[in-house]
Formats: structure tokens, C-alpha cells, sequence
């Protein structure tokens, strides 16, 4: 069955599964506030929350005959993320130091995608949630980091996050008009 989605303030949202949002309630902090939420493949969750990203994967694709995991990516620690499509099948990929993730058009390389920690295989229908929520994560990232809600982050300067996001438009993870809406909108705060 496929999920629905709706929008808020760009981030996509859908219901999850009751074990699924158990494991993701486990894993907030207090105060912490879910952003959005998509499914991928497997029934494995890719969820943005004010502090981090989580992909809640449960059964064999979380290494585990029953039961599941929450696998948690603060802000601070991810490099970028990516969305890649086939014929069929797309894949998220949270990109953090020291994980790499299988690539390849081979049903091999998808169930490899599937089962590491910081990936989810979809259905390309269901790509624009996907990016969405790529697009919602990555602007995250190029946003100064601050103290809320107890949760303690370094100050970045405005020059310096301009640096950072032309970097990630270099690497490709940035599209044109995502960095010069940001790159404006900080600019602006000079």
C-alpha cells in the first residue's frame, strides 16, 4: 500500500507504522519535534526531527528476525545526503563519515542498500517525498547551529556557512536555486 503524503512548511509527512512510531518516540529527546517523516521499501522510515535524522528500519533489514532499530544522524555529523533513482527504485542515503553505502542497478546492490544503517530503498513513485525531505535535511545542514531545548551546538559565522553551502553546490548535493535562495537569505543577515 502506498503512503500519503502531506506537506508542512515543505517537510513531507505520513503515518507510520505503530511499531515504527514507538521506535522513533524511544529515540526523541524531550522537547523534540518531528519534522517530517517518509517510507521507503521494507516499510523502513526516514524521519527529520529538530535534533537529528533517524532511519527506523525493523525485521531482517535491521539485522533483527523481529523487532527493529533507530538508527540516529545529528545534524552536526552529516555531510550531505542523496537521492539516487533507477528504473524502478530510488535510494536515500544519509552521508555520514566513516559509512559508505553499496551503488549499483543490481537487486544485489538494492538489498545492500536496504540493509545499511543509513539508508532506505523506495519506490520511484514515491520520489518527490523523497527529495523533499532531501531538500528540507540539506537546508538544515546549511543553517547556523544554536542552543535550544538544551541541545548544545557551535555558532557558525555567516561567511563561513556561505563556504559550507558552496560547497555543497559544488559537491552537487545543492541545487543552483537552493544555494542562491540561502546563500541570499544569509546575506541578507549581514
Amino acid at each position: 500500500m502506498a503512503a500519503t503524503y502531506t506537506y508542512k512548511d515543505g517537510w513531507p509527512l505520513t503515518q507510520l507504522w505503530a511499531k515504527d512510531a514507538k521506535l522513533r518516540d524511544q529515540n526523541l529527546a524531550p522537547g523534540e519535534q518531528v519534522l517530517g517523516q517518509v517510507i521507503g521499501n521494507f516499510r523502513q522510515s526516514v524521519i527529520a526531527t529538530t535534533h537529528k535524522v533517524l532511519i527506523v528500519k525493523r525485521g531482517i533489514m535491521a539485522g533483527q528476525t523481529f523487532g527493529g532499530k533507530a538508527t540516529s544522524y545529528d545534524y552536526r555529523n552529516i555531510m550531505g545526503v542523496e537521492v539516487r533513482t533507477g528504473f524502478v527504485q530510488g535510494e536515500f542515503e544519509v552521508i555520514v563519515g566513516g559509512l559508505t553505502t553499496p551503488k549499483g542497478n543490481r537487486n544485489k546492490d538494492r538489498i545492500k542498500v536496504a540493509e545499511a544503517p543509513n539508508a532506505v530503498v523506495f519506490a520511484k513513485t514515491d520520489l518527490k517525498p523523497f527529495q523533499s525531505m532531501a531538500t528540507q535535511i540539506r537546508l538544515m545542514l546549511s543553517q547556523p547551529l544554536t542552543v535550544s531545548s538544551g541541545h548544545t551546538s557551535p555558532i557558525v559565522s555567516i561567511p563561513e556557512q556561505i563556504r559550507q553551502l558552496a560547497e555543497l553546490h559544488a559537491a552537487g548535493i545543492l541545487t543552483d536555486a537552493e544555494f542562491a535562495a540561502k546563500k541570499a537569505e544569509l546575506l541578507r543577515r549581514m
